[in-house]
């Protein structure tokens, strides 16, 4: 199928688990160079909070998990519940990273980033092994398409520039600023 959805969404899912190398290479750069870490996290955060959340998670609550609970056969609402709660609790991270770093707390925005990365990996894993596999078997082609082209729009919004900055985010020359 051309315009498939479910692609983009595994292509952000991709974008996204890239997260978890750049974490681990923040690991300890406080201790030398906490103003250093301090943006990095920042930079980070930006990303998972406009592609992840604002884009990604927009995709899904707003588009994708309304088309699934239209279909009568689709009997998983709770798994969209829970889905949506991960993206709630992935809000609320964010929030108390940001708290951590505007404190000082380095070491534990540091635990709460790495718990946050965690989460989301099993997170996109039930989407990916689960989720998107149905959404494929259970949605028309036409169905299909009109979800493509609602994803472009929410693409648009976003900014295609922005979109593309974001995605380009972990391939930089370095994965952490050293400066």
């Amino acid at each position: 199928m051309e315009h498939n959805p479910v692609n983009a969404l595994y292509d952000e899912h991709r974008i996204i688990s890239l997260a978890e190398e750049y974490i681990q290479n923040l690991f300890h750069t406080w201790v030398d160079k906490p103003a250093v870490y301090e943006t990095n996290v920042k930079e980070l955060l930006s990303l998972l909070s406009e592609y992840a959340d604002n884009l990604h998670h927009k995709k899904e609550e707003g588009i994708l998990f309304p088309a699934l609970r239209d279909i009568p056969e689709f009997t998983l609402g709770e798994l969209l519940d829970e889905l949506e709660a991960h993206h709630e609790r992935f809000r609320d991270f964010i929030h108390k990273i940001k708290d951590d770093l505007g404190e000082g707390n380095y070491p534990e925005s540091y635990a709460i980033l790495k718990e946050y990365c965690n989460d989301l990996l099993d997170h996109i894993a039930v989407e990916d092994d689960e989720l998107f596999v149905l959404a494929e078997s259970m949605l028309s082609p036409q169905e299909m398409e009109k979800i493509y082209f609602l994803f472009e729009d929410v693409d648009r919004e976003m900014g295609m520039d922005r979109k593309s900055e974001f995605e380009s985010f972990f391939s930089k020359s370095e994965l952490v600023k050293t400066q």
